[in-house]
């Protein structure tokens, strides 16, 4: 899914991992480099997401190979699956105080206008 929620582009995908190659390619051209841990994370990112849409049109062969292109780029970024959530306690305000919320004075139109 892309930030809008709807369903990832297959042509979209296959660019952003081919650029994303042709770029690693051409900086570590000539020199012996490996991919930063946010690149194979990037990498497993959109691996994932190939593997999600071809799955949807039924390709569970390719879908396959995907998982294990993203697999591959985990082990290499140290990937350990997505942050846990976890309980956090916020400071206790310094001074308690109450409030009156609530209108003194009637708003036009029906109870219920939100």
């Amino acid at each position: 899914m892309d930030d809008k929620g709807k369903p990832d582009s297959l042509t979209r995908l296959r660019l952003d991992v081919t650029s994303a190659r042709i770029l690693v390619w051409a900086v570590s051209a000539g020199r012996d480099a490996e991919l930063t841990t946010e690149a194979d994370l990037y990498f497993v990112d959109r691996y994932q997401r190939l593997a999600a849409c071809y799955r949807r049109r039924g390709d569970e062969v390719r879908a396959r190979e995907m998982e294990v292109k993203a697999g591959e780029h985990a082990r290499h970024g140290g990937w350990d699956g997505p942050p846990y959530a976890a309980a956090m306690r916020m400071p206790r305000p310094s001074k308690w105080f109450t409030t009156d919320a609530v209108s003194q004075r009637r708003m036009g139109g029906p109870p219920d206008a939100a």
